[in-house]
Formats: C-alpha cells, structure tokens, sequence
C-alpha cells in the first residue's frame, strides 16, 4: 500500500502534493456544509486525512524526519482528545498544535518551491496546496483567538472547535485571504482585527510573489532550452 502511494506520488501520474491539494479542497468544500448531527467526526477524520497526506508527502523531503513525525502524533492525540472529552484547555491545545504544524508544513513546501528549476506542475501544486494551508493556519489562530477572548468575532456560532464555529472561521478565513470581506463574520476585538488584516496582506503579498517565482522559472526554463539548442 505504501509502494503504491509513493509511485503514486513519485512517478509521472501525479504531481508531488498532488493528493494534498485533492483533500484540502475536499476539507475546503465538505466542512462548511457538515451540519448534522455527528458530523463533526466526519470532519476531523477527514482533516486526519490531511494530515496524514501532509506528513507523508513533507517526511520524504529531507525533513527531520522523527521530529517531525512526533509533531504529527501530537497533533493527532490533541485533536481528537478535544474532541471527544471537549473543554476550553483542550480545544486551545488541539488549536496550537494545528497552527504550529500547518506551519511547519507551509515553510517545508515554500523552501521547495524556492528551490524549485522550472515551473512545472509540481511547482504549481505546491503554490496551490501552500495558500490553501495558510487559510487553514490562520483559521485555527482565530479559533485560538475566540476560545481565550470569546466574542473577537462577531456572526460566529457558539460551538465545538471542530463543529460549526471552527467551519465558520476556515470559511471566515478563506474570505479574509482572498480580499473577499463578505462582511457576514466580523473581527471585534483590538488582537482580531490585526490578524484578520494580516492575512488579507498575506494572502495578496502570496499571489505576487508566487506569480513572479513561477513567471521566472518559466522564463528561466525557456532560456535553457534555447541555450541547449
């Protein structure tokens, strides 16, 4: 199973973080709309699939590797004690490890795209799958935000981490990253408003500099092909 997914990854069929980018945006999609009652287990398992996805892929980049996979597990045991006993402590904790994971993850994959010959569909993989992990990350530091400030953010349900307050802000933080300002979630408080602005610079500052890292690959690419004839 293992050897399948590496050639998977590996060979000519998929771009490296190719199946990443599949399960982020299936998180993206499903989340928000999950509802029901229960529905939050379905939600973090496949969040775990991201995660799982993600350690795989980012372990074979030369990564320290051990370190890196005892992250995960705490993350893992985090996550899902927060969501079955709940609790304030818990879902800070469980909220704190994502962040500092999503991270971890995001600079991994920047360094490779930095290292980066051509813009070739594994480039731009990359430069997919790293915005969409930024949204992530700041989702979870507002969800940090509102459990040690209930209140900085005004149109939010009261709810679990992982069931309706924590969809609303990876949709609030979607929004935010993408300049949206849809206006129906609202940063309240003085800590709230800096960040969710943050992201808004980020997310603008991220498509200008990636366009331009793969806009000179390409042209890059093209120069040694031309020199090579």
């Amino acid at each position: 199973m293992i050897d399948q997914y590496r050639l998977l990854l590996h060979g000519n069929r998929l771009p490296k973080y190719g199946l990443l980018l599949l399960v982020l945006c299936l998180l993206i999609v499903f989340a928000p709309t999950a509802t029901a009652t229960g529905s939050a287990v379905l939600v973090e398992a496949l969040f775990d699939v991201v995660i799982i996805v993600g350690a795989y892929s980012v372990a074979w980049s030369g990564v320290r590797r051990w370190p890196f996979l005892a992250l995960t597990a705490m993350t893992f045991i985090a996550r899902w004690y927060a969501l079955l006993w709940g609790g304030v402590k818990p879902e800070i904790v469980a909220a704190a490890f994502t962040v500092i994971w999503t991270a971890l993850v995001i600079l991994i994959i920047l360094g490779e795209l930095f290292e980066a010959y051509g813009a070739t569909s594994a480039a731009i993989t990359r430069a997919v799958v790293t915005y969409l992990l930024i949204a992530i990350a700041f989702a979870y530091l507002y969800e940090l935000l509102e459990l040690s400030q209930p209140g900085s953010f005004s149109g939010v349900p009261a709810a679990a981490g992982s069931g309706p307050r924590g969809d609303a802000l990876l949709y609030f933080s979607l929004v935010s990253l993408t300049t949206l300002g849809y206006g129906d979630i609202i940063p309240v408080s003085s800590l709230a408003r800096p960040v969710a602005a943050l992201e808004g610079a980020v997310g603008t500052l991220y498509i200008a500099v990636i366009i331009a890292r793969l806009v000179a690959l390409h042209i890059a690419a093209g120069a040694q092909r031309k020199g090579a004839e």
